[in-house]
């Protein structure tokens, strides 16, 4: 019998996402969620802005749906792509390009620390680049690109 690998990551086309998840002791089923309103999570001033919601996940295992995946090893990545624009609202409020996420409560601002943050600029620098991080633990959250 010949086993099929387990799949290895998930992109989202019209968001433009892309989720690595490769050495997994399982299958990973990746789920969009809907997005809430930009409206119903206000930003607390001074911390992260959003000012585009990307995509909001949901990480299950493939084999038992009702279970939520949490904890990651080795730690999945996420991949969002950035715009020009997107760019260009961070250089008019001052400040770099950055991505976050709602954690049911306030943004929290991925950091090069913790999560690996990073930009990679494409190879034409006016239409934009990935933003990406890696994660070994996850909620749902909602992602948006910001400062």
């Amino acid at each position: 019998m010949v086993k099929t690998p387990l799949p290895t990551r998930k992109e989202f086309r019209k968001e433009r996402v892309i989720v690595k998840f490769p050495g997994q002791a399982r299958a990973i089923q990746v789920q969009r969620l809907a997005l809430p309103t930009i409206e119903s999570m206000p930003a607390v001033p001074g911390e992260f802005h959003p000012f585009r919601l990307v995509i909001n996940l949901k990480l299950l295992d493939a084999e038992q749906p009702d279970s939520e995946l949490s904890v990651f090893d080795p730690p999945i990545e996420v991949r969002v792509h950035y715009t020009a624009s997107d760019l260009a609202s961070a250089a008019a409020a001052g400040k770099p390009l950055s991505l976050g996420f709602w954690d049911g409560k306030q943004w929290i601002r991925f950091t090069a620390e913790k999560h690996h943050f990073r930009l990679e600029s494409g190879a034409k620098q006016e239409a934009g680049g990935w933003a990406v991080v890696s994660i070994s633990r996850w909620g749902d959250p909602t992602i948006a690109v910001g400062t």
